[in-house]
């Protein structure tokens, strides 16, 4: 038995990638799982080739800012099991382009997904946290959310993730005092179907020096099992093989 065992996991963009991986980490360490997804079919999928047991997951299916849906599942979910631990903030979508070559509607998107995303399912379940005195939010940021895309590269999706390293910041100050801990994750080239918009196609071998979906998992199991007393601001997850 382990820390995490019966706790309580709500998880966003759970149909596949870094969100399926970590549904699959967690399962594993005892966790109850709350996963949001916007693709129904993805997500039912998910859940049935994984084997999670029906009486301990609970699915959404909404747009992750959707404020009135999100909160709608949290109740749901505070209902049903009683308690959220952890909130992972995974869902996120990326496009190549610049400021002349990345539409209003992409734009948009982008920032809905990535940033408000996260500030919807954080504001649904702080309270409930709050008023428990513990939890943990972990958000999935980039190093482009530290650095300047390249010309074309990705503009849309790099500001959403400089707004996601403000937020994460924003809220570890805000929660510190209700005993909730605020964890950013900041990810370097990870094999995902992010790949696949990116502007050039990458070969076999460049995928294999890549991170893979389940160290992120892995590196987000050992923040949540962590002690208490410590508070991990940042994780920087490097693709160091990448040369």
């Amino acid at each position: 038995m382990t820390g995490l065992q019966e706790k309580v996991a709500l998880i966003t963009g759970a149909d596949g990638g870094i969100g399926r991986a970590l549904a699959r980490r967690l399962a594993a360490e005892g966790c109850r799982l709350v996963l949001h997804s916007h693709d129904e079919q993805g997500l039912a999928k998910a859940v049935a080739d994984e084997g999670l047991p029906a009486e301990r997951v609970l699915t959404s299916v909404h747009d992750v800012a959707d404020s009135e849906a999100v909160a709608a599942s949290v109740a749901v979910a505070l209902e049903r099991f009683g308690r959220i631990d952890h909130l992972l903030n995974v869902a996120g979508v990326a496009y190549p382009g610049g400021i002349l070559t990345t539409s209003r509607e992409v734009w948009d998107r982008t920032v809905a997904t990535n940033l408000t995303g996260y500030f919807v399912a954080a504001a649904a379940v702080l309270p409930h946290m709050k008023e428990a005195g513990s939890g943990h939010i972990v958000n999935m940021s980039s190093i482009w959310g530290r650095r300047a895309a390249a010309p074309g590269g990705g503009l849309a999706y790099s500001a959403s993730k400089w707004g996601v390293e403000g937020l994460t910041r924003g809220l570890a100050e805000e929660a510190r005092p209700w005993g909730v801990r605020v964890t950013g994750i900041v990810l370097d080239k990870v094999d995902t179907n992010f790949s696949e918009n990116m502007p050039v196609t990458l070969t076999a071998e460049q995928r294999a020096r890549m991170l893979a979906a389940e160290d992120v998992a892995e590196a987000t199991y050992a923040v949540l099992a962590s002690s208490s007393r410590a508070q991990i601001s940042t994780v920087e997850l490097d693709a160091w093989l990448w040369r």
